[in-house]
């Protein structure tokens, strides 16, 4: 796309930006005349292309969510989100950060969709999370039992909680075995749900009450004694320590604890 005399390529990039976006744009006028194709339709497939490229890569990001809805529908969605979130990352791997929310803005009685695209993107943000060295049963066997009190346990930085309203689990695995999804059905109590990576592979499961109180409190950096203490407040009728103690050995199984506080940017 030859541009016409005395044009400085910043202009050139600018005045194309704008006509990707949709924005009024003087790019044509400042292209010198061609034979065919001419230069509306080959800014055109510029024009086409940007989309193009911004709706394959929502669709890569949010599979279930895709199959879900049906290519058609899922379509016409992303195309409406792409035309109102412009791409503002160096990289595509996080656009669409803000779909989830966008669709839960959108379709607000379907709170299904907006549950199912953000777990879509919370198994992909656990996939390729930063690395850091994960906590094991070896670590903490090598502690004096005068230091347990105060022990602080730290969160892989790939993991991540979501609550969910609808039976959206239920969805999610009858559309990864491609099964018929369950009819619809808001829950009586909303679920909490981890998601978190062991290994190379995003895993996710619902939390108990418990195991949820549990987490907010290593989030929030209590040392173990604290953590024991404020589950015995909040359930009396239950050992503690005995229910802290096999959580403890369920998180170092699952590697979701890290022994360090400076995690490893992947590549």
């Amino acid at each position: 796309m030859a541009s016409t005399p005395h044009t400085s390529l910043l202009t050139l990039q600018q005045a194309l930006q704008e006509h990707l976006l949709g924005h009024p744009s003087a790019i044509a006028s400042l292209c010198s005349p061609s034979p065919a194709p001419t230069i509306e339709h080959r800014l055109a497939i510029y024009h086409h292309a940007y989309r193009a490229r911004l709706h394959d890569t929502l669709a890569d990001s949010y599979g279930h969510t895709l199959t879900y809805l049906g290519e058609a529908w899922f379509e016409r969605e992303a195309l409406a989100y792409i035309e109102s979130h412009e791409s503002r990352h160096f990289s595509l791997r996080w656009y669409g950060a803000g779909f989830p929310s966008w669709l839960a803005q959108r379709w607000p009685k379907d709170g299904e969709i907006a549950e199912l695209a953000a777990l879509d993107w919370a198994l992909r943000s656990a996939f390729d999370a930063a690395d850091a060295p994960v906590l094991g049963l070896a670590d903490l066997a090598r502690l004096s039992p005068e230091h347990w009190d105060g022990l602080q346990l730290h969160l892989a930085p790939g993991h991540f909680r979501l609550e969910f309203s609808y039976n959206t689990l239920a969805l999610w695995h009858a559309l990864d075995q491609d099964e018929t999804p369950p009819a619809v059905q808001r829950l009586d109590d909303p679920v909490s749900v981890l998601v978190w990576r062991k290994g190379h592979s995003p895993h996710f499961r619902s939390l108990g009450d418990i195991e949820a109180s549990a987490l907010d409190g290593v989030a929030r950096g209590l040392h173990f004694a604290a953590l024991c203490d404020g589950l015995a407040q909040a359930w009396p009728d239950a050992d503690a320590a005995t229910e802290m103690g096999a959580l403890l050995r369920r998180w170092l199984d699952e590697e979701l604890l890290t022994s360090g506080k400076d995690p490893v940017a992947r590549p």
